[in-house]
């Protein structure tokens, strides 16, 4: 398979001075510009920007665009107004959960997908079902800007339109036409392929009285972690087989992203496969990472550990772990290491002193409590 680079590829690499690259969407991407805690820690008191572009973009249009878009996902974006989306899920006809991601509505016939894994060849044929059109945006640039001094960064560099949260709008910047948009961390900027590199000197000029840093692929996955997002591929392994039952929205604690009220493809499996399980965060008490495995209290088995990375910001080990009831008090085990169960997001992103954060994306995946890290 062969490597793309990115519309900001060549800041990147000026940027990278130890040349750590990974490959992601078929894209090459730093991993890190020289200390992942340093660019995780700036998200949290400064802000950083990141490369997006590798994100699978799909638009779908056609006259029975709101047909499909109500089978195809577990929420129904035919209510949309053009420029606001809703997060969604899209299963298997067992009702295995295939992919998460941003459903966009774009104009009255016209919808756009973003989404961290691609799942081209179901939905497009899913798609020519109801005669849509598929197309997909595969050499347009996105960076994300995360962090509590995003807002005034964009204000400096000029940038005074604000998007609803789970919104976007489209607008000229100095003789570009961009898009920015609140569906994730922070705020993204959408661009054309010729104007990545004009986009990233504009916002990097402005975010320098601000300590603005690059950040690689790492340290964006730690930092959607520590906010308490569950994605495909990084956090787990999405169905890939049309019949097969696994993993259930039940089983991720996504069923928040579940509309019960319309037709959605896969539901009868999706209402089959059991009661709902809650999402939590778990701090544990090791300096290596645990692979997937179950969490017992009291010798009795409770939940299930997904995924676990090392936070900078915490100075620990924290992971996503499922439940099948209440929290119980006091330490759990995974094997013979201890745990303690949290509220997610374990530490949340601000945008600014004076605006709200944007549901990253759609919402919070946990109990929206604050974080109980002691």
């Amino acid at each position: 398979m062969s490597l793309r680079a990115t519309p900001f590829h060549a800041r990147a690499v000026e940027a990278n001075r130890l040349n750590a690259w990974e490959n992601r969407g078929g894209y090459t991407l730093a991993q890190h510009y020289g200390s992942l805690a340093e660019e995780v820690l700036a998200a949290r008191f400064g802000a950083v920007l990141a490369d997006l572009s590798w994100q699978w973009r799909a638009t779908f249009s056609g006259d029975a665009i709101e047909a499909f878009v109500a089978r195809a996902f577990t929420r129904n974006g035919a209510a949309l107004e053009p420029g606001l989306s809703l997060e969604v899920l899209w299963l298997n006809d067992a009702g295995g959960v295939r992919g998460r991601g941003h459903l966009v509505r774009l104009a009255r016939d016209r919808f756009l997908l973003v989404s961290p894994q691609e799942d081209r060849d179901w939905l497009f044929s899913a798609a020519a079902l109801y005669g849509v059109h598929c197309s997909e945006q595969s050499a347009a640039g996105m960076l994300t800007l995360i962090g509590p001094t995003a807002r005034k960064i964009l204000s400096v560099a000029g940038i005074e339109a604000e998007p609803p949260p789970c919104g976007l709008v489209h607008l000229t910047w100095r003789g570009l036409d961009i898009t920015v948009s609140r569906l994730g961390l922070g705020y993204e900027l959408w661009c054309d392929e010729d104007s990545g590199l004009i986009v990233w000197d504009r916002l990097m000029a402005a975010g320098r009285p601000f300590a603005l840093l690059p950040a690689g692929q790492a340290a964006l996955e730690t930092i959607t972690c520590e906010s308490g997002l569950l994605y495909p591929a990084g956090d787990f392994a999405p169905s890939r087989d049309g019949f097969e039952a696994e993993p259930t929205p039940q089983r991720l604690g996504l069923c928040r992203l579940m509309d019960r009220a319309h037709a959605f493809n896969g539901k009868a499996g999706f209402l089959a496969a059991g009661r709902d399980t809650v999402l939590s965060g778990l701090l544990l008490g090791v300096e290596t990472a645990v692979p997937p495995q179950t969490l017992n209290h009291c010798g009795m088995p409770i939940g299930k550990i997904l995924s676990c990375r090392y936070s900078p910001s915490l100075q620990g080990m924290i992971g996503f772990a499922i439940l099948s009831g209440s929290w119980p008090s006091g330490d759990i085990e995974a094997g013979s290491v201890r745990c303690r169960i949290v509220d997610l997001p374990f530490l949340p992103i601000g945008l600014s002193p004076d605006t709200s954060q944007s549901a990253a994306p759609g919402g919070r995946d946990g109990t929206g409590g604050r974080p109980r890290l002691t």
